[in-house]
Order: structure tokens, then sequence, then C-alpha cells
């Protein structure tokens, strides 16, 4: 142990350390607060054209999320809650929701989807909502395709 410590040289770092990390956190703050309110402005915007989609029945996917949702959009996937987050539609808020067993649902603010890491996914799931339909009118399309060629293969067998 070094007993050759300049103990007002320490703490006079330490001061400046500490107003250094008062200062970044300030600026996380703003930036998530910044990300907050962007999040709420395009679900804002959005209403109508997700209200429209869940109107229609129709259900709702990830552009890199691989779950399905008829609550509304997947804002993002908690691995470690193994909870999907989704844009409950008729509450008008988010949910987390329990993939085994999809009734086990909490609410969910719009601050921590932010504070947990998931504006990214958020961002991409409501600006997705553009292809979404255009993606499941592909997908038709290519089994329509596959069960064409399933008859064809036994028509030609039964001639």
């Amino acid at each position: 142990m070094d007993l050759n410590i300049n103990v007002e040289d320490l703490l006079q770092k330490l001061e400046q350390q500490y107003k250094e990390h008062e200062t970044t956190s300030r600026e996380i703050e703003d930036l998530l607060d910044e990300q907050l309110e962007l999040l709420k402005s395009m679900l804002e915007k959005l209403k109508p054209v997700y209200s429209w989609y869940f109107k229609k029945g129709l259900v709702f996917t990830h552009p890199t999320i691989k779950i399905r949702s008829p609550l509304g959009p997947i804002l993002g996937y908690d691995q470690k809650e193994n909870e999907v987050i989704v844009f409950n539609i008729q509450k008008n808020h988010p949910e987390k929701v329990y993939l085994h067993d999809n009734k086990v649902r909490k609410f969910y603010s719009l601050y921590e989807l932010v504070r947990d890491g998931f504006f990214s996914d958020a961002v991409n799931s409501l600006q997705y909502l553009r292809k979404m339909l255009e993606n499941y009118v592909n997908e038709n399309n290519e089994y329509i395709k596959e069960l064409k060629a399933q008859i064809e293969e036994i028509n030609l067998m039964n001639k």
C-alpha cells in the first residue's frame, strides 16, 4: 500500500471528475428526453396508420424482431425477461407482454422504453408500417407460386 498519497491532489482530481460526471449525466438525460419526444411525436403522427392496420385485423410485425402481435406495433424485445414490448392500440400505451403467456401484460412507459435502449427498435417498427403490408402481399404471392407448383406437380403425375 502506497502511503505517499497526496490527499489534496486526489480530492482536487476527484472534484474535477465529479463535475465531468455531472455534465455527462445531464447530457445523457437531455438526449433521452429528446428521444422520448421524437418517439411521442412519431406515435402521434402515425396513429391513423397503425389504427388502420388494427381495424383491418392485420397482425403487426417488425423488420428485425421475429415476433407477431395483434395488439399493435412491436417496439422492442427484452431478451432478459423474454417479453415483447408492444404499443397496445386499444389502451394507447406500451405494454410488456410475456411470451410464454401473452395474457401476462404489464404497463411499460415510453420513458422506460427509451431509457432501456429500445428507441431504435421502436423507430424502426414505426417506419416499417410503410412497408409491412407490401411485405405481406409479397409473402402471399410467393405462397401462391408454391401452391400452384405443388398442384402442377400432382397434375403431371396423374397424366
